[in-house]
């Protein structure tokens, strides 16, 4: 599994859905076209708006499928990307929080988590999020990586270094790691191996 740092992940999985009741988006649709969804392809067609930079309307799908299940982790993570996306950082850090407490072993809020922090500058807490993502799922390139340049601004180099070699050992082609780490090598002195 790949994941972007500001895109939600198209597989939403019926297992993370709990059966709630149906959902009448209204507000998102041509009228001719309203229908009534479960909670599975809302979250679907919030996704695909959301991808599209749709922000307005997948934000009202994901709000109307909270009204009918507030607990709903999916949405309440989306919700705080969004939030993320759009420059507000602190509000995406309460909704995918809030989604965290629903859904503690939800890696990818973990990731998005720690991408909310270091735009605020909670570099101590952006490597905590990372750390939980990877306790969950040490194959993800990206969250390893995206530890690594936290790590370098915390003037923790030799972890930064790690974290890359880590994101490199999974994916190999990962140019921007190669570079991260090339250039936390060289503030080392290595220069042989940068």
């Amino acid at each position: 599994m790949s994941m972007d740092k500001n895109q939600p992940n198209d597989r939403i999985f019926d297992k993370d859905v709990k059966k709630t009741k149906p959902i009448h988006l209204s507000s998102s649709i041509p009228a001719e076209q309203e229908q009534t969804l479960t909670t599975q392809q809302a979250l679907d067609h919030a996704v695909r708006h959301q991808k599209a930079g749709d922000f307005a309307k997948a934000m009202g799908i994901y709000q109307q499928i909270l009204q009918t299940d507030p607990n709903q982790p999916i949405a309440l993570h989306f919700l705080g990307l969004i939030a993320h996306q759009i420059g507000g950082s602190d509000r995406a850090v309460k909704l995918i929080r809030d989604a965290l407490r629903i859904k503690p072993d939800y890696v990818e809020a973990h990731y998005h988590l720690g991408n909310a922090l270091k735009a605020l500058g909670r570099l101590d807490e952006a490597v905590v999020s990372y750390n939980n993502a990877i306790a969950i799922n040490p194959d993800l390139a990206e969250v390893h990586s995206s530890l690594g340049v936290v790590l370098k601004v915390l003037g923790r180099l030799d972890e930064a270094i790690s974290s890359y070699q880590n994101a490199i050992a999974i994916k190999p082609d990962y140019a921007e790691t190669h570079n991260n780490l090339g250039n936390a090598l060289n503030d080392q002195g290595k220069f042989d191996e940068a």
